[in-house]
């Protein structure tokens, strides 16, 4: 590991150690029931969560507010064919703050490791309050295991 690389692992953790998360809001919600699902027989059903979109601004001293938007699809397969029945998209509003300044290179490994185990609890919720107004039983999604620090490579 050379000097550059260390010196961003360091940085990196001093922000994450600094950090304080200040407010976690949906800033907005969308959720559609696309098909019925066949209850004859057991389906598997295949879950998709992903980020959509990701993006930081300064909001105030050591104060930073991040966007975070998700993807959350339910499909059955049948006869070897993936049919939607579920898709939920959702905005989560961020507001951190930390005395460490987030730049992009910072935030690139932050939203890939910490933002997805801040917003999951609330994730979690929303997918099962909103598949329930839909009339669909509901999913428990898995947990989400990124790593919380980078650590040096010996």
């Amino acid at each position: 590991m050379n000097n550059t690389q260390q010196e961003f692992i360091k940085r990196y953790n001093e922000f994450i150690h600094s950090l304080e998360l200040i407010d976690i809001y949906v800033a907005e919600l969308t959720f559609k029931r696309l098909e019925n699902i066949p209850e004859d027989k057991q389906i598997p059903v295949k879950v998709t969560v992903k980020p959509t979109k990701n993006e930081y601004k300064k909001a105030g001293t050591d104060l930073y507010e991040i966007t975070h938007r998700v993807l959350f699809r339910l499909e059955y397969v049948e006869e070897e064919q993936e049919k939607l029945f579920f898709e939920l998209k959702v905005t989560f509003k961020l507001f951190y703050r930390s005395k460490r300044e987030l730049n992009d290179e910072i935030f690139k490994i932050f939203v890939e490791r910490n933002i997805p185990i801040n917003v999951f609890p609330f994730l979690r919720e929303i997918v099962c309050n909103s598949m329930y107004r839909a009339g669909l039983p509901p999913i428990l999604i898995p947990l989400m295991k990124p790593h919380s620090d980078l650590k040096k490579e010996k």
